[in-house]
């Protein structure tokens, strides 16, 4: 190794023999510093912005989206609300007609109850109507047996217009 390092000192350097011109390296870092600066200012610069313009699309998409989801959220809530007073509402609703039927049950029944004490009164009523009227025929038949006995027993006719009150007083009918 030491005696490369000699060689390459004495035979025109190191550079010259790995093939390296300085001309042509010099030339070529010129070249590539002014292609560097011209496409920087042309090319990368245009990357650049279209690299910023695109986060900001992505950011005022991100934001867009935080928004969008805060006003799903909020109709949620809303939708979730309007249901809960639907549901009170529907609830209430029926309690109120169940209130209502079961009063109108209750009172067709107190009117069915009303309605069979008054026919079972009226039917009161007619049994008694009907026993007096048997009970009155009984009498008239019995004053009429009576009279006819009596006529049997004095062998004389008896006019019941007569001596028909007699044999109803007798029969206890008038006081």
């Amino acid at each position: 190794m030491i005696d490369v390092a000699l060689a390459s000192l004495q035979g025109g350097g190191l550079l010259e023999d790995l093939g390296i011109n300085l001309k042509v390296l010099g030339t070529q870092v010129v070249i590539f510093v002014v292609t560097f600066l011209a496409l920087s200012r042309i090319l990368f610069r245009r990357v650049l912005d279209q690299m910023t313009r695109r986060e900001e699309e992505i950011r005022a998409a991100r934001e867009a989206l935080e928004r969008d989801r805060a006003e799903l959220a909020r109709r949620r809530a809303e939708i979730e609300e309007r249901l809960a007073r639907a549901d009170k509402e529907g609830y209430d609703r029926t309690q109120a007609l169940l209130k209502e039927a079961l009063l109108q049950a209750q009172a067709s029944v107190a009117q069915a109850q009303e309605e069979a004490r008054r026919q079972v009164d009226q039917a009161r009523a007619e049994v008694l109507a009907e026993k007096r009227r048997a009970l009155e025929k009984i009498r008239e038949e019995a004053v009429r047996l009576s009279l006819a006995l009596a006529e049997k027993v004095i062998e004389a006719p008896l006019d019941p217009a007569v001596h028909g009150p007699r044999v109803r007083a007798f029969l206890g009918e008038e006081k």
